[in-house]
């Protein structure tokens, strides 16, 4: 079943002009939609769900999963999708916080207290069960994403920007499975929580990641998921909420051949610089 049965220049640039940009017209398309087809369909991309029925979560990552492919077979790229995406109330996870809105599972771990181990590259969004605050509230996605940029905890208030974020941890960590391996990865992963590293950090890379927002602050992977969700918001069709252009192109994640064969002028030497942290932080340099 195709997505659209089921939902209805330059890129490096650190302004956005999106708005949060749930229309009526799309909560209408949010209210009409079956959670269940929607799990079917990414049964056949292999990717496993349980969405609980919650509708708004269900269309934004179907979607999500729809602006990937199309990225992927219009621009040549190898973006690849989640193992599987569950929509839970985060008090029944063994997780620090269970006031965040999702995260991605970067390594098999037992998330939950009857110690089933969870694998990598899983995807897991917060019911929000039993919480009142209509700041936790998916019904009011527009606002959530409004208040996450004006705090700068996102590089855009588009309502796509939380699912787009976690989408591209998934992708960016199965291009380190294949580039790295899993072993050399694993180190590298527990050096994100060396408390070193989360003190240097900011330090070294802080005057330039802060371009993208204060979040890509935190680590590495979480500079890369803020920038890419950014560049590819910059580039959707305000209609269809496809890209419109390569999202890619003149950035990090662009093939490094293309860099080799073309110059870009328009460049600014610490523009550059920044994309040159961004592409070591792509392809696992992380120090």
């Amino acid at each position: 079943m195709q997505a659209n049965n089921i939902i209805h220049k330059n890129n490096y640039n650190i302004s956005i002009s999106f708005k949060a940009g749930l229309t009526p017209k799309i909560m209408k398309d949010i209210q009409a939609v079956n959670p269940t087809e929607i799990s079917q369909y990414l049964s056949n991309k292999e990717i496993v769900t349980n969405f609980q029925d919650n509708k708004i979560i269900a269309w934004c990552c179907a979607k999500v999963v729809e602006i990937i492919e199309y990225i992927n077979n219009h621009y040549n790229q190898k973006l690849s999708l989640p193992k599987g995406i569950f929509v839970e109330n985060f008090n029944n996870l063994k997780i620090p916080s269970t006031n965040i809105f999702g995260f991605c599972n970067l390594q098999p771990v037992k998330l939950y207290h009857n110690n089933e181990v969870i694998p990598s590259r899983v995807l897991f969004f917060n019911s929000f069960k039993n919480k009142n605050d209509s700041h936790l509230n998916w019904n009011n996605l527009d606002t959530i994403s409004d208040n996450r940029f004006l705090e700068k905890q996102s590089g855009t208030d588009y309502f796509l920007d939380i699912f787009l974020h976690e989408f591209f941890h998934a992708s960016h960590e199965d291009r380190l499975i294949n580039k790295l391996g899993s072993r050399k990865l694993a180190k590298l992963f527990k050096l994100l929580n060396d408390d070193k590293f989360i003190e240097e950090y900011p330090k070294k890379f802080g005057l330039k990641i802060s371009q993208i927002c204060d979040y890509a602050l935190i680590n590495p992977m979480e500079a890369v998921a803020c920038d890419m969700s950014r560049i590819t918001v910059n580039s959707l069709n305000k209609e269809t909420l496809l890209p419109e252009s390569n999202p890619f192109i003149g950035t990090p994640y662009e093939k490094l051949s293309f860099w080799k064969r073309i110059n870009i002028p328009y460049y600014q030497s610490e523009e550059k610089l920044l994309i040159e942290i961004l592409r070591d932080f792509w392809n696992g340099k992380f120090c």
